[in-house]
């Protein structure tokens, strides 16, 4: 039987959105069907033109409440943030209208929401009898195995909390991973990385003497250039998402700054001797499916992308630092372990598990088992 699926997708940054097509592929290719995809973008920024050509559905945007950066575009202020999407509830109240008339238009078996707060709150407010999905590597938050970076107890808590108003209505959680753990959880099942066809069909390339940066915040391009001035014979592509930029800008020679491009991006993933990026949970996945040794720059601020620079370190994909100091990833090559047979094993082998579990979802007669608090709430984003 085909299952009817409606999408509910984070567009803060990149990982959830390939997420979204990684599913969309095995689902469509097991018979099922994606009705509609609904993007909670924010305010800063714009989603990649291959998300939005990559589904035959109709893809909705709607606005999403996300972080506040300072001035230099360079980290995020949590108390700005806070006070800033307080003001904008009635915008978001709209968007779980939007949500609502999805629901009601389509009708779908089960909706799968990739991280997207909206989801949570839509739940909470319209109290839907679909079934809910929810998709994240920020739900391995609730896993006992799960290790913090030290201290930093009431970060840890808001890191929870925020991951749990995300899966508010969910019957199920399914937690991606770098690494494999036990099964511990009633509802909360671990997966690796759900990534796209294109991560994994790429074949065994020569590496070429470059480095590939990619950078969330465009503030931190300047650290870049200032790195690069201090070493110009070394080549350097660094992928930005400013949204005045052409899309390819020379800005010497060695340095060659791009707007996100999904198949070029890759390539040179595959191809280059190294990977920097702030501490996106995809890109550092794709990177050691790939074989290419990472260092993660953490946004300032963030502590979910502190969380996964420690990750990147315990999974072996490569080291974290604190700014973009490309000296110290050149220093670490030669300690990288690039047999990533294990990893690739165990995500080929768990590949078919993500469709099972929305089958098994979409059939359940009694959808929710997770707690819905009562609707009165402020749509406001927790701080991390």
């Amino acid at each position: 039987m085909s299952v009817h699926c409606l999408f509910i997708v984070q567009g803060e940054g990149r990982g959830h959105l390939t997420q979204a097509l990684s599913l969309r592929r095995q689902l469509t290719e097991a018979g099922h069907q994606i009705a509609e995809v609904i993007v909670g973008k924010s305010q800063c920024r714009t989603v990649p033109s291959f998300f939005r050509k990559g589904f035959e559905a109709p893809v909705t945007f709607v606005d999403s409440p996300s972080f506040v950066p300072d001035e230099d575009d360079r980290s995020v202020r949590p108390w700005l943030t806070l006070v800033h999407e307080a003001t904008r509830t009635p915008t978001f109240l709209d968007s779980l209208a939007t949500i609502q008339a999805a629901v009601e238009r389509h009708d779908p078996d089960v909706i799968v929401n990739f991280f997207e707060p909206l989801s949570g709150f839509f739940a909470a407010r319209y109290r839907p009898t679909v079934p809910i999905v929810a998709i994240g590597h920020q739900y391995m938050f609730h896993h006992p195995d799960y290790r913090f970076p030290p201290g930093r107890w009431w970060k840890r808590s808001v890191a929870r909390a925020f991951a749990s108003v995300t899966a508010w209505g969910a019957s199920r959680r399914l937690a991606l991973s770098l690494y494999p753990v036990e099964q511990s959880v009633n509802d909360l099942v671990v997966l690796p990385p759900l990534l796209r066809e294109a991560v994994v069909q790429q074949s065994p390339q020569q590496r070429d003497s470059f480095f590939l940066v990619y950078i969330l915040n465009s503030g931190y391009a300047d650290a870049i250039i200032r790195w690069h001035e201090q070493n110009p014979d070394v080549s350097l592509h660094c992928f930005w998402d400013r949204p005045d930029a052409a899309d390819v800008e020379a800005y010497d020679d060695t340095l060659t700054f791009h707007q996100l491009d999904d198949e070029k991006f890759l390539s040179l993933m595959a191809r280059c001797q190294g990977f920097v990026s702030t501490a996106g949970f995809e890109s550092v996945a794709e990177a050691l499916y790939l074989g290419t040794p990472v260092q993660v720059v953490p946004v300032d601020g963030h502590f979910e992308q502190l969380c996964n620079a420690f990750d990147t370190v315990r999974a072996r994909a490569g080291i974290r630092s604190t700014h973009f100091d490309l000296s110290q990833l050149q220093a670490f090559l030669p300690h990288y372990d690039a047999n990533t047979s294990g990893f690739r094993k165990w995500l080929q082998r768990s590949r078919a598990q993500f469709v099972n579990q929305i089958e098994a979802a979409a059939r359940r007669t009694v959808p929710q088992s997770t707690a819905v608090p009562d609707p009165e709430l402020s749509i406001v984003e927790p701080v991390q």
